[in-house]
């Protein structure tokens, strides 16, 4: 009776071991979602009086065409020179280097203080995802005319609010650049819930071909039956393959790494089963 038991303790032992692993992957992703995408800013918390804040909030990211969207607002503490919170008092502009568009924005008086959409041009590759991270260093400064019709940096300073972009991880680390300018690294990566959503997927379509190949071969090698359905189940994962591969969060385009090392070899998995079955089912198969 222990020899006729051991192989369904093992199968019992294997089958709560899979169940344990997919409820320990299941948690793992809904932690890393519940923590969701953040924004960290690394730099001097404390704006000295008289100086000019830049809220910096992060919009969207476009890892497609490399760039991240901000909003840009201009604050001061009560009593400022240019601006009480709701409307500018005196002309000032805010310089900002490495973005798409004009690098200037101009504040007039009278007129409401209002968030101004710029879009950092950052530095990677989509390509590499779901590990493709973007970087960028900006120059920042407000400055006023002189008499003279030249620049004249104010003090300024950067800080950071919002919750983040979905999917994303968004460092911002302010550092003094001499001359009167700030230097702003920025960097975005995806978020360890885009990650993990994405391998969990990938892996997914690595068993379905791992599942076809084993009962193309079992077939093959007689220990199973040749049932035709079950080439129409094979040819279905063959089609199943892409709209799993388009549903990648991210949406990485083709050509991308993972095509190489994962979805090409998938696919070609998937019709070597279909072979395999083929061949047992002209050996074997009914005249």
């Amino acid at each position: 009776m222990s020899s006729t038991a051991r192989p369904g303790h093992r199968t019992a032992v294997g089958v709560g071991g899979i169940v344990v692993a997919i409820i320990a992957l299941y948690v793992t992703v809904v932690v890393l979602y519940a923590s969701g995408s953040g924004v960290v800013s690394r730099g001097d918390d404390e704006v000295s009086p008289g100086a000019v804040s830049l809220v910096l909030t992060p919009e969207k990211m476009d890892a497609a065409t490399s760039r991240l969207t901000v909003s840009l607002l201009p604050k001061q503490a009560d009593g400022g020179e240019y601006t009480n919170g709701v409307t500018i008092d005196k002309p000032f502009a805010v310089l900002v280097s490495a973005v798409a568009g004009s690098t200037a924005v101009h504040y007039q008086p009278s007129e409401l203080v209002a968030p101004t959409e710029v879009s950092f041009v950052m530095d990677g590759a989509i390509e590499q995802w779901p590990f493709d991270r973007y970087h960028v260093t900006s120059f920042v400064v407000a400055a006023v005319d002189d008499a003279d019709g030249e620049s004249v940096p104010l003090p300024t300073a950067v800080t950071v609010s919002g919750r983040g972009v979905t999917g994303w991880d968004i460092t911002m680390a302010e550092r003094d650049a001499g001359d009167g300018l700030l230097a702003v690294d920025i960097s975005a990566s995806r978020s360890g819930a885009t990650v993990a959503f994405g391998i969990v997927l990938l892996t997914l379509m690595v068993i379905i071909p791992t599942l076809v190949l084993i009962v193309a071969i079992a077939v093959l090698r007689g220990r199973r039956k040749v049932e035709v359905t079950t080439l129409g189940w094979m040819g279905a994962m063959v089609f199943a393959t892409i709209p799993l591969r388009n549903f990648l969060p991210g949406s990485p385009p083709i050509g991308s790494w993972i095509d190489y090392l994962i979805v090409l070899w998938v696919i070609a998995a998937l019709v070597a089963g279909l072979v395999i079955f083929v061949i047992a089912w002209w050996r074997r198969g009914p005249a």
